[in-house]
């Protein structure tokens, strides 16, 4: 048996040793097998840069409204399953709406992230950063995900949708738990504790709209409130609501996972550490190589509407599949040296780790811009950044939905 049929007969998505490095498997899923049912979980996973491509494009055959969540019970393997009644599922927005609906929903959220607003965050992010700094740099010895990676896109987040201070800290812990609903592994006690904040953190949201409509502030949450006032109102309140919970939940994870990928790349090669620390104008190029090679969210699901086929692969009607931006990033008909950081690229912006076509996110500028002021920050502060613990392995999330570091222990020369 070839190599490569070996990696895809042994597969199994959910052990510690695929999350960790996914990427043997994503190789032979486009050599071999680019439409590949995984039988036991309910769902198949597409692979090839051209073929994701094209799913994410056809929004009439692959549908974005799915919500499913993966649960494990005793030694069985996990499976994805529909959300159901048990769980509170806010009304489909963005992400997990298809057009028309989707398309009216996206131009209220355009305004919201226009080049110039985005560029308006930098004083607030820099200010957020620094603070942070300051705290991590008074010991050699950092945790970055907490210290660092964690609380600056969910203290930026809270501040532009325009949460009141004081309720910053359960709702950051809401946040995490909703976003948790469809990225994690769950067992029935799990999920319903997290099914628990989503209730709970939808009541609230509802309720702070009410009150915002009154007086619409210049944030996030004061444009959603006008856009439901008036006679043909551009979004219902739900719909508001679904919105601010959405950007909650995933705005803070992307950059949070950019951010822990970034660093571990930079930690365990230091020339090319030394490459940015001493030209800063290369940041950017590294970041895009970042999100292509670590995508921060590996993929999205869709279900199709009708049934269709792949490379001769026929595709059922209703079939839950899986677009693999983390795949379709290394695709070597795509990318030369594919696996290899290359600042030089030709085709740097060409990745599928914040999505394509409609469903592209919207507030990627914002991650980006969140990434740089934080590597400029840490290359500036410090002599050398280095793996705590060289030789230990780094642990991941359990999620094949988003690939996140739960802990960065780094050893930092300040200077």
């Amino acid at each position: 048996m070839r190599k490569e049929l070996q990696v895809l007969a042994d597969f199994e998505p959910f052990a510690a040793e695929t999350l960790e490095n996914p990427f043997p498997f994503y190789a032979a899923l486009r050599r071999e097998a680019p439409v590949f049912p995984l039988e036991k979980s309910g769902f198949t996973l597409i692979s090839r840069y051209a073929d994701v491509c094209a799913a994410a494009k056809d929004t009439e055959t692959f549908s974005s409204k799915l919500v499913s969540v993966i649960l494990k019970e005793g030694d069985d393997s996990p499976v994805m399953l529909a959300v159901g009644p048990a769980v509170p599922r806010p009304v489909d927005v963005l992400s997990l709406a298809d057009p028309p609906t989707h398309t009216r929903q996206r131009m209220v959220a355009n305004k919201m992230f226009t080049g110039r607003q985005t560029a308006n965050l930098r004083p607030t992010i820099n200010r957020m950063a620094g603070e942070l700094f300051n705290e991590i740099s008074k010991s050699e010895s950092v945790e970055w995900m907490e210290g660092f990676a964690r609380p600056l896109p969910m203290q930026l987040i809270v501040e532009i949708i325009g949460f009141p201070s004081k309720d910053a800290e359960r709702v950051t812990q809401w946040a995490r738990d909703t976003l948790a609903i469809t990225t994690s592994i769950h067992t029935r006690e799990s999920l319903a504790t997290h099914v628990k904040s989503v209730s709970a953190l939808t009541t609230y949201l509802a309720k702070l709209l009410t009150t915002t409509k009154a007086d619409p502030g210049k944030n996030i949450l004061g444009a959603l409130a006008l856009a439901t006032r008036g006679v043909s109102e551009a979004l219902t309140d739900r719909e508001a609501v679904s919105i601010i919970l959405q950007l909650l939940s995933a705005g803070q994870e992307s950059t949070s996972s950019l951010l822990a990928s970034a660093v571990m790349m930079l930690a365990k090669d230091p020339a090319l550490q030394d490459e940015l620390r001493h030209d800063i104008s290369l940041i950017p190029a590294f970041i895009e190589e970042v999100a292509r090679l670590e995508s921060p969210f590996q993929g999205n699901y869709r279900v199709t509407t009708r049934d269709t086929e792949l490379h001769g692969i026929p595709i059922a009607q209703g079939t839950r599949v899986m677009l693999l931006w983390g795949s379709a990033n290394r695709d070597e008909e795509i990318y030369l040296d594919a696996d290899l950081v290359d600042l030089w690229r030709t085709n740097l912006d060409s990745h599928l780790a914040f999505g394509i076509g409609p469903h592209h996110c919207v507030g990627s500028p914002i991650v980006r811009l969140e990434a740089q002021v934080a590597l400029e920050g840490l290359l500036d502060r410090s002599l050398n950044v280095s793996l705590a613990n060289a030789g230990q392995k780094l642990p991941y999330l359990r999620s094949t939905f988003l690939r996140s570091l739960t802990s960065l222990p780094l050893q930092i020369d300040w200077r």
